[in-house]
Formats: C-alpha cells, sequence, structure tokens
C-alpha cells in the first residue's frame, strides 16, 4: 500500500453549491430586469422584499486564516460559531527511513496503525517523506514552507530533537502545553521528558530515543569490564570517530568523570581539571594501543561501526540504532551479535513528534494520532521491528528479545538528554579539537585541555 492516500472527490460537493448560488442570482436579477422594464417610473413600486435580499449572506469556501497565537483550552468556553468543520484529511511529514510502505515488518505495523486511525476517524491520512537532513530534509523543508507555502505545512510531523528546538524558536512548531498532559505521565524515561521541552515549555511527545552505547564483541574469554574506563584498558581495542563533529563520546566521558558546564548559554565553559582526566585516559589508550590511530581519520560512527564489525576490535562506543538494526535484521537467534554493555551514565536524543497545524480542529486530530503512535503497546512492537529504543519503560518491558531488553531498560534509565544546541555548538569543536590534539598531534592531556579553556573565553 502505499504511504500516501487521497480522496480524489475533495472539493466536488463545494463546486456544486458554488454552481447553484450562481443560478440562483442569475434568475434573481432577470425577475428584477424584467420588473424594472415595466414603467419608467418607480416611485410607485410597491416595497418588494426580494429573495435575495431575506436570504442568507453569500459565503467562500476559502479556509479560514491560521491564528496567530495558541487559544487556551477550556471547557467552559462556547464553540466559536466560525469554526471550521471537522478535518477529513490528516498531513504527515516522516523520515524516509519509516516509509510505511516499505518492504519490512516494521513498515507493516506503521501502515496498519495509521489505517486503524484512519478507519476510526473518517479520515484520509497522507504521508510525505523526507530526508533527515542537508536540502530537502524536514527542517530545511519545514522553514521553507513556513514562508512562501504555509498552506503545504503538514499537521504532524517527526522531528529528531535538534531539529525540534530550531524548529521552536523559529515558531514553525505549536508549543503543546495547552493542548495536551500526554508529556506529565509517569510512563517516561527521564532523558525522554527533557527531549519534550524546549526553554521549559512542551513542544514534541517523545517517540523513540537514541542513547550512546558501549558495545563489546561476543566470544572473548573475559569480558571487559562494563564502565567507560574500560576503553583504555591493556588487551581491548577500542573504536570510535575522534573527528566527530558533535564530539559525542568526549563529552560523555568528561560528564562520566563528574565535569560540569558553567556559564551562560551558549558561552559554556569546562571544567579544566575534569577535561584534563577525559583527555588522560584517551591518551592512555592511544600509548598502550588500547586507542588506534585510525580513530582519527573517522568523523561519523557509521564509519567506527563497520570497522568494528569487519575488525577483530573487542569495544566500540555507537548509538544503540546501530547494535539494534543488527538484531531488527537477523534472520535467526542473534547470539553471536555484538553485546550492550552497562555504563552508569550515557548521553542520549532522538525523535519527537510536533505540532504544526494551526487550526483547532485539526491539532486536536493531529494530537490524537501522536498519542495513539506513542500508546505502548504498539510502540513495543514497532521500535524492536524498527530497531530504536521505545522512550516509555513499559513498551520497553514488551520486547521480545528479554536479554537485550534488561541491557536497555539499564542504559535507558542512566541516559541523560543530550544538550541544547547552543550548548553544543560552543562546546563540541573544542572538544573535537582537544581529542585530535592528544590523539593525532601528541600533544600532552594538561597542554590540550589548556588550550580547550582559551579558547572558550
Amino acid at each position: 500500500m502505499k504511504p500516501e492516500i487521497v480522496n480524489p472527490n475533495d472539493g466536488l460537493k463545494n463546486a456544486d453549491r458554488s454552481k447553484k448560488k450562481s443560478s440562483s442570482r442569475r434568475r434573481a436579477l432577470s425577475l428584477l430586469f424584467a420588473l424594472l422594464a415595466l414603467t419608467s417610473c418607480s416611485s410607485w413600486l410597491p416595497q418588494v422584499d426580494f429573495p435575495w435580499q431575506q436570504g442568507e449572506p453569500v459565503t467562500t469556501e476559502t479556509a479560514l486564516p491560521a491564528p496567530t497565537e495558541t487559544p487556551e483550552l477550556s471547557d467552559e468556553s462556547p464553540a466559536s460559531p466560525t469554526s471550521q468543520a471537522a478535518p477529513d484529511t490528516l498531513v504527515i511529514w516522516l523520515p524516509a527511513e519509516m516509509d510505511p510502505g516499505a518492504e519490512s515488518q516494521a513498515a507493516a505495523l506503521l501502515q496498519a496503525r495509521l489505517s486503524t486511525f484512519a478507519e476510526t476517524e473518517g479520515i484520509d491520512i497522507t504521508i510525505r517523506l523526507k530526508s533527515l537532513s542537508g536540502s530537502g530534509g524536514l527542517l530545511d523543508v519545514l522553514t521553507a514552507a513556513s514562508a512562501a507555502a504555509p498552506q503545504a505545512l503538514p499537521d504532524l510531523i517527526l522531528l529528531p530533537r535538534r531539529d525540534l528546538e530550531t524548529a521552536a524558536l523559529k515558531s514553525l512548531v505549536t508549543p503543546l502545553d495547552p493542548l495536551t498532559s500526554v508529556v506529565d505521565d509517569e510512563d517516561w524515561f527521564p532523558y525522554a521528558r527533557e527531549m519534550s521541552l524546549i526553554q521549559g515549555v512542551v513542544y514534541g511527545i517523545p517517540f523513540v530515543g537514541d542513547p550512546l552505547a558501549l558495545i563489546a564483541r561476543v566470544g572473548g574469554e573475559n569480558p571487559p569490564q562494563a564502565d567507560w574506563q574500560t576503553i583504555a584498558a591493556p588487551g581491548n581495542t577500542f573504536l570510535f570517530p575522534a573527528d566527530d563533529s558533535q564530539a559525542l563520546l568526549p563529552l560523555t566521558l568528561y560528564l562520566n568523570f563528574g565535569g560540569a558546564l558553567s556559564g551562560s548559554q551558549p558561552r559554556a565553559s569546562l571544567d579544566e581539571e575534569t577535561l584534563v582526566k577525559m583527555l588522560s585516559l584517551l591518551a592512555e589508550g592511544r600509548q598502550n594501543g588500547s586507542i588506534p590511530a585510525d580513530v582519527v581519520q573517522w568523523q561519523t560512527y557509521q564509519q567506527s561501526w563497520e570497522a568494528f564489525l569487519n575488525d577483530e576490535a573487542s569495544l566500540t562506543a555507537a548509538p544503540l540504532s546501530l547494535l539494534l538494526k543488527e538484531y531488527a535484521q537477523a534472520q535467526e537467534q542473534p547470539a553471536a551479535l555484538p553485546t550492550l554493555l552497562e555504563t552508569s551514565f550515557t548521553l542520549s536524543s532522538g525523535w519527537v513528534w510536533a505540532l504544526s497545524a494551526q487550526d483547532a480542529s485539526r491539532q486536536a486530530l493531529a494530537l490524537n494520532l501522536a498519542e495513539y503512535l506513542v500508546e505502548p503497546g504498539f510502540l513495543s512492537s514497532w521500535s524492536e521491528a524498527f530497531g530504536r529504543v521505545p522512550t516509555r519503560p513499559s513498551a520497553l518491558e514488551s520486547w521480545q528479545n528479554a536479554a537485550l531488553r534488561q541491557a536497555l531498560l539499564q542504559q535507558s534509565l542512566s541516559a541523560r538528554f543530550l544538550l541544547g544546541n547552543e550548548v553544543m555548538t560552543s562546546i563540541s569543536p573544542v572538544l573535537r579539537s582537544a581529542v585530535l590534539a592528544v590523539l593525532r598531534d601528541n600533544v600532552t592531556p594538561e597542554e590540550a585541555a589548556k588550550q580547550a579553556m582559551e579558547s572558550l573565553k
């Protein structure tokens, strides 16, 4: 079934009504001209109430303009006499990898869920697929449509959390505080609830997360200890992209050591002593051979993940989605797949549902669909088939893979939301440069830390 479902008869009824109104008006005008032709003096004409004077005023079928502010909802407020009729369609924008028309179990589950909602509500659902980033990506197209073609905006959109923040600050999505209380539910992982907030205001409904994970190869006689300090232990080989623009692993290590981010956004500052500890751990791994020289060539976790799967490295850091994709695609019991190690701290981001609809009736329907898609039963089966971590504990508890489920639960409980865009923009380049200075240029951790602190001033 194609992901886009459109009703081809939309607008026909409106066109018929317009034709009937035009025909009635012509008959009325003909009657007037006939009466005027019978006399050259109008003073004796009786006061006649003509049909077009008594009838309801003629109205157009154009949509009402979108309100400039989100109204407060109140059960006592009477319905507006000019409110639009209940919508008969919803438009949803999804990342291309979530195509409900694809040939996969996850796609079939999503297609069935959307079809059930559409049938229950008596509506059509139109799916638009967009890339996650770049020209033509979700945020890029949302920004362009808001300025040039507001009528083309979606009612509901699934965004990466980093894009939700940008969209909220540009007023491209609607705050949800006055519209729903679903995020107030206790059934969310702590990092997921943090993902929903922009400057303390709820702008999104969490869907799936993607924590950074410490992953080990299976089959070793001495499984590595489950801790981030393990990465530098002699005898291990640890891979990660040292040239990662977000510096996700260095930031995770820094915070794991108890480091703090002080100062006002976006000019946050690092603690120099903790930064030295983090860089010293990486320098130790480089010196004893646990961290190979190749890591400085990699800019993405996909690159280091592929090397981990193909080489003899015993450990890697990677977003959980890369590991879960392997499990989701495994045809049989994935006994030989890499193992997720438990850590006491990690960072995570993910995807959230956001609202672009401005009309109140469309907002209500779109929110109903978003809440329907985060219902624990569906979220559990879909997330396991798709290979992402559900943002609700009850959804994760229903996963069929019991061994992996327990590790994911601990990982999700220890995860903390990745920092806001402004802080990441300020801190990440500094951490990246310091790590490359130590691993590639053989700069001492103390000197690299001092250079990092200077660059933040």
